[in-house]
């Protein structure tokens, strides 16, 4: 039995509607005041949230090959926001209702939907460790899982859990993403790496954290990059006691 147009339809209609937070959530600017100079400027746009950045980056992947499932022309620099808006109409629904995949199409939005609310909305149960290193398809586990493998949900590929949080952390590491103790808490805990805010204002009052600047909110503003070795070190230095 065939799915109707208008289940099609309300699923890229929400995912559409998803996409519009995800945006919000991947990238913004940080306004830095250097209190030597007391001036402002604008860091360029930063991935804030890599999971984000890495599902939205997922979700335009899955709309252009439903826009070319249901047979709509489309330029290669439509984001996928628009390519959505395009598929959110009758046409193009019936057109993917009436496919032989029309329900394997379905499963594909309604994954993308769940992960998007994993980020928007975050289920306890689950966390984000990473890419899949074959598809680059999000990789989330169980919250209790800690070591073992991951199947990929998307191509199947079989990864082991250290490797890929291993190289997720080395992307953070070299993505040049800056923010407040609270934005990076926040980003660090939905890749499953735990470190609390209180910690990161101590490493600051203990002169072993120095901020980039501040937000313009006067909130002081830290280079992740610089967050993350820390931490190295101090497991590392815990580890020879």
């Amino acid at each position: 039995m065939q799915p109707d147009t208008d289940r099609i339809r309300h699923d890229i209609h929400e995912l559409r509607e998803q996409t519009i937070t995800l945006d919000a959530l991947a990238t913004r600017r940080i306004k830095i005041r250097r209190s030597s100079t007391h001036t402002r400027m604008s860091s360029a746009p930063t991935p804030l949230n890599l999971p984000a950045a890495d599902l939205l980056d997922q979700i335009h992947a899955l709309a252009r090959r439903l826009a070319t499932a249901a047979g709509l022309h489309y330029g290669r620099s439509m984001d996928a926001h628009d390519l959505l808006k395009g598929l959110d109409r009758p046409e193009p629904c019936e057109t993917l209702a009436a496919r032989d995949d029309a329900w394997d199409i379905i499963r594909l939005i309604d994954d993308a939907i769940w992960h998007t609310r994993q980020l928007t909305d975050p289920d306890p149960s689950h966390r984000y460790i990473g890419i899949c290193p074959r598809c680059g398809a999000g990789a989330w586990i169980p919250e209790t899982q800690t070591t073992g493998d991951y199947r990929c949900h998307e191509c199947g590929h079989i990864a082991a859990i250290a490797d890929i949080a291993q190289a997720h952390e080395l992307r953070l590491l070299t993505s040049g993403t800056v923010g407040t103790a609270a934005d990076l808490c926040r980003l660090l805990r939905a890749c499953g790496i735990a470190i609390k805010r209180n910690t990161i204002t101590q490493w600051r009052k203990r002169k072993r954290l120095t901020p980039l600047g501040a937000d313009e909110h006067g909130h002081p503003v830290y280079a992740l990059a610089d967050i993350l070795l820390l931490r190295r070190a101090v497991d590392r230095s815990d580890c020879h006691r």
